[in-house]
């Protein structure tokens, strides 16, 4: 997991019912391996730092806490953004 870190990245966003809310994009500052993110539920997490998001009209990302333009997220939902990728191909 570590090979993230310094990547600049795609983020999914979904509902908690699983529905796809849109993307943002940033850059992997840290990561955690099988965090508890629900009761006997483990997932590896990345930090993503410098967040923005790709749409002109939105509002600076804010994350649970209120802390703007970084979050923890699941490293089944982030795309490695590298040009040598056929578009929307994941990499990690």
């Amino acid at each position: 997991m570590y090979h993230l870190v310094g990547k600049q990245v795609r983020v999914h966003l979904y509902t908690k019912d699983a529905m796809a809310i849109g993307t943002i994009e940033g850059r992997v500052a840290d990561v955690a391996a099988k965090v508890e993110v629900a009761p006997g539920i483990k997932k590896d997490l990345a930090l993503v730092v410098d967040i923005h998001v790709p749409s002109e009209d939105s509002e600076p990302y804010v994350n649970s806490g209120g802390i703007e333009n970084e979050g923890w997220f699941a490293v089944q939902d982030i795309q490695v953004l590298d040009e040598d990728l056929p578009a929307g191909w994941f990499s990690n």
